[in-house]
């Protein structure tokens, strides 16, 4: 038996115990904000492995001074503190909102483990996140979002697919990979990251303490496809101000005197529907631009007109759209010809404002680790793995644009389950999964040649 043949057969006795060992994490909750317990877990199984383990916590001062347009303010899934902006978030402003105790990083640290030799063959950053989004709204859930309740081949929880599975199958590829007793040439690096949800502050925090690789791929939920590239995600908020006023008040003969906030909407919902309808009709290999209204609130009672009103929403897009700063300019001058022909707005416009923003990022498709993880992944499956971009923002960003690392995107589960309530991990993913990670790392960090044809990549 070689080597490659003892680390499938390894990851083949292993499959029960990685699905346990997922059970596990989905039980510990880890919402963004509350990591440090899940972390601490995590730690104490890499140190079982023997690898070297790292445990430290992102210095957001750092991060603004390193990396001022592209570190984001700390987020915590259970207050409502993100922080709004009209241009670029900074520290300066971080420090003068006094939410600095409360949005930090004590107590949720990276966690970062090494194995294999350094400066010998080509290296490889595994990375993922810890962190969840919350379980609300909990009364839709039909499962308990902590136990990791396994029904007709589905494991139920919150971040069972995103991505404590995708975190497990790395986690399981290096066990594999080191029980089989593969040697290694280069070296490999598993980063276990917080705050990627609404942040990528952990990522982040791993290029700013300078941890450079050859290569790297974010277990993020593909399918068990290859994504090569990442959407940049915008969130954004528009503020509209009303003049409050009772219903007896409301008109002064033919002139209208109250007016709701909410009632100035719809042109704007109109327009930023227009220029989604607009955005996705270029050309692109996968989902170019959408734009999602998520959340409208607006005033205090039923007898009075709405003296302001916010609606939030997100928009994810492409590399070939543009840059963040391009997708801002389209948002502000579709707020603005909405709004043109009400003259309300001549004395009250509408304030546009941001949450958070991600950069897009494209990997180049012909690059060697792409058809080394899609030989590796249609080995594994005997299925043909996708090669394209992914429809989704993630770390991938960081890796890519700021640590200058050539970075793919491959893990198990599917990210229609994620942010949902009955999230769910698909166990029959894990497997392959593993197999393909292991064999993808093992010939990487080995320097072995590809053999996949161009023509079937």
């Amino acid at each position: 038996m070689n080597t490659e043949e003892k680390i499938l057969s390894k990851a083949e006795k292993n499959e029960r115990g990685l699905i346990s060992l997922l059970q596990k994490l989905v039980r510990i909750p880890s919402r963004t904000g509350e990591e440090g317990e899940a972390q601490e877990f995590v730690a104490k199984y890499l140190r079982g492995l023997t690898m070297r383990v790292e445990v430290w916590e992102p210095d957001v001062e750092e991060l603004f001074k390193k990396f001022p347009l592209n570190a984001q303010y700390p987020s915590h899934w259970q207050h409502d503190l993100i922080l709004p902006y009209s241009d670029r978030p900074t520290y300066d402003d971080f420090i003068r909102s006094g939410k600095a105790k409360v949005l930090n990083y004590k107590d949720r640290p990276n966690v970062v483990a090494r194995f294999g030799k350094k400066g010998g063959g080509r290296s490889i950053i595994l990375n993922g996140h810890i962190d969840t989004v919350t379980v609300e709204p909990r009364s839709e859930w039909t499962r308990d979002p902590f136990a990791g309740e396994i029904v007709n081949g589905r494991l139920y929880g919150r971040g069972s697919t995103d991505m404590k599975g995708g975190l497990v199958a790395a986690i399981g590829a290096i066990q594999t990979i080191l029980e089989a007793g593969a040697e290694l040439k280069g070296e490999v690096i598993l980063e276990s990251v917080v705050n990627e949800e609404h942040s990528g502050n952990g990522t982040l925090a791993c290029v700013c303490k300078g941890i450079q690789a050859d290569g790297a791929i974010v277990t993020e939920p593909s399918g068990n496809n290859v994504f090569i590239g990442n959407h940049g995600g915008i969130y954004w908020g528009v503020r509209v101000k009303g003049n409050p006023s009772s219903p007896g008040a409301r008109w002064k003969g033919r002139k209208q005197v109250g007016v709701s906030a909410i009632e100035k909407l719809p042109p704007l919902i109109k327009g930023l529907v227009k220029l989604e309808k607009k955005q996705r009709s270029r050309k692109a290999d996968s989902n170019p631009f959408s734009l999602v209204i998520g959340k409208i609130e607006g005033g205090t009672y039923e007898t009075a007109t709405a003296s302001d009103c916010t609606m939030r929403g997100v928009v994810y897009f492409g590399p070939e759209i543009g840059s963040i700063a391009d997708v801002k300019q389209m948002l502000q001058c579709s707020l603005e010809r909405a709004s043109k022909r009400d003259r309300w707005f001549g004395q009250s416009p509408p304030d546009l404002f941001y949450l958070h923003d991600d950069d897009p990022s494209r990997q180049e498709k012909r690059h060697p680790l792409v058809f080394l993880m899609a030989k590796a992944a249609y080995e594994a499956s005997g299925i043909r793995p996708e090669i394209r971009g992914g429809p989704f923002a993630c770390d991938m960003r960081h890796l890519k644009n700021q640590g200058k690392i050539p970075t793919i995107i491959y893990g198990p589960g599917t990210g229609e389950q994620a942010h949902r309530p009955d999230e769910y991990f698909p166990v029959a993913d894990m497997l392959p999964s593993v197999k393909a990670l292991a064999i993808a790392i093992y010939r990487w960090c080995n320097g072995n040649e590809l053999t996949l044809g161009r023509k079937r990549g």
